[in-house]
């Protein structure tokens, strides 16, 4: 088949999740990049595979970009590469870009183990990939291997630049959503309320061991100022039945002016509106305030009880912080969702009891409970770190090439991510954990549940019937091709 005249400069795309545990929606980061080369110039293509449905090595050849960038995360990142696989098959020349957490802290892994990758982007891929692109696409001077964050390989081995972080969130154009094809169908929990998502500012103020957000954006946090929110509110609700909003910054509540700034731009807005919050920067007057701008419900991560792990994890929170901002929610009306993990490194079965002990007594002022069973290890984390360090994790060890155990989808974890494996907490002694929680009905809500099951059981068969037309597609070719025909 021929190649047709190139119709879009880059083509962006995002991997399906394996299995779907939250509703679905847009990937900023990839809006985000699209917007600023829609800024530049550039003619843009996004491709969300969670929502596509033609056949890919088909239309590559149709659309001809000339630049492909792949987002991802450590759950969908096999997606990512076989993406990239998929392009080198049809359009080998084209180079392909992996940006997101997942590669900012593999890029040694990534190149080495996948030959179709050819740039990685640490950190913010704003820039560098603006900067790629005008280099490849405009054929501008500058050395694709001098710009910041721009990771490849060289004759010399495989370079990697340091990244530069966006010190002014204004100078970034509103996330392009325009390009995102699909059902977005993103719904506030207990209301039931039709809902997008916003992040406000990048970056958390705290560095617990399990999460790489404060390495993934180093430095502070940064905060958008609220013109610049208002604007994209106000491209958000235009023509759109939009009752509310998913605020995705790490820890919303990190700077009291900000949120109260917030909460003064939101009202006019009559939005309903959740929020992750840490329970050492918020008190009751910050929460009634939150309550009165349309805030409905908050996300906050105690993790453990037990005093020796929440220092170990580097937490810094406590208990009695955990239970007056619970106290504070229940008084005013805001829902709950209280976040806790089994499998902390040192975790014993008893502490692990007295956790369920824990959410069992303080039931009745948590709506929502985000019981995670088996700690989960990720790239960047100093928690990976650690395990290096001890040689809990092989010294060889590919996240390109680890392929989880079937035990991991006992414990609900459909993707290919580490869970921690130790002696004091081996897979049995984490699935009584599960029992237990169970029996006392703290897991998570059976109606989640089953949302969960019906989602997926209509995304699986989707997907079964566009493998079929797929297979149809393939079979079409092979027939019409001239070395079929022979």
């Amino acid at each position: 088949m021929p190649k047709a005249k190139p119709e879009i400069d880059v083509l962006l795309t995002y991997p399906a999740d394996p299995v779907r545990v939250f509703d679905s929606i847009v990937p900023l980061g990839i809006a985000s990049i699209a917007a600023m080369l829609e800024t530049h110039g550039y003619s843009v293509k996004v491709l969300d595979f969670n929502f596509y449905h033609g056949d890919f090595s088909r239309d590559l050849l149709q659309w001809n970009p000339k630049f492909v960038g792949i987002g991802g995360t450590t759950a969908t990142r096999k997606g990512s590469f076989l993406t990239a696989r998929l392009v080198k098959a049809s359009l080998p020349s084209v180079p392909v870009v992996f940006g997101g957490p997942h590669a900012s802290f593999t890029v040694a892994d990534s190149l080495s183990n996948i030959p179709e990758i050819d740039f990685v982007v640490k950190g913010e891929g704003e820039y560098p990939f603006l900067g790629l692109c005008n280099h490849f696409i405009k054929g501008m001077a500058a050395d694709p291997l001098s710009l910041p964050g721009v990771c490849s390989r060289s004759t010399n081995g495989i370079i990697e630049n340091a990244f530069r972080r966006i010190e002014n969130l204004n100078d970034l154009p509103v996330p392009a959503r325009h390009l995102f094809a699909g059902n977005y169908s993103l719904k506030l929990d207990f209301f039931n309320l039709k809902a997008e998502c916003i992040i406000t500012s990048r970056g958390c103020p705290a560095c617990c061991t399990f999460c790489s957000a404060s390495r993934m954006f180093p430095g502070g946090v940064r905060y958008r100022s609220m013109n610049h929110i208002k604007r994209e509110l106000d491209v958000l609700i235009h023509g759109k039945d939009i009752s509310a909003l998913k605020l995705f910054d790490s820890t919303f509540t990190s700077s009291p002016e900000h949120v109260l700034a917030f909460c003064d731009m939101i009202r006019p807005y009559n939005l309903s509106w959740e929020c992750e919050v840490r329970a050492d920067t918020v008190d009751r007057q910050m929460l009634l305030q939150m309550k009165r701008a349309g805030c409905v419900y908050i996300n906050m991560g105690l993790e453990t009880s037990c005093r020796h792990l929440l220092a170990r994890t580097a937490k810094n929170i406590t208990n009695e912080q955990v239970e007056a901002c619970l106290g504070w929610c229940r008084e005013i009306g805001i829902k709950t969702k209280l976040f806790m993990i089994f499998g902390h490194p040192g975790q014993t079965f008893s502490d692990c009891r007295e956790d369920i002990s824990y959410i069992k007594k303080n039931r009745k002022m948590i709506d929502f409970f985000a019981t995670t069973v088996g700690m989960r290890v990720y790239p960047g984390t100093a928690l990976e770190t650690q395990l290096k360090k001890y040689k809990l994790i092989p010294g060889d060890f590919s996240w390109a090439g680890y392929k989880a155990p079937l035990k991991n989808w006992l414990l609900f974890e459909p993707g290919d991510v580490m869970i921690l494996d130790q002696q004091g907490l081996n897979f049995f002694a984490l699935f009584g954990v599960i029992l237990l929680l169970a029996r006392q009905r703290t897991l998570t809500s059976g109606s989640y549940i089953m949302k969960m099951l019906g989602l997926n059981a209509r995304v699986y068969g989707y997907r079964i019937f566009l493998g079929i037309i797929q297979l149809k597609h393939k079979l079409v070719r092979l027939i019409t091709s001239p070395r079929g025909k022979q």
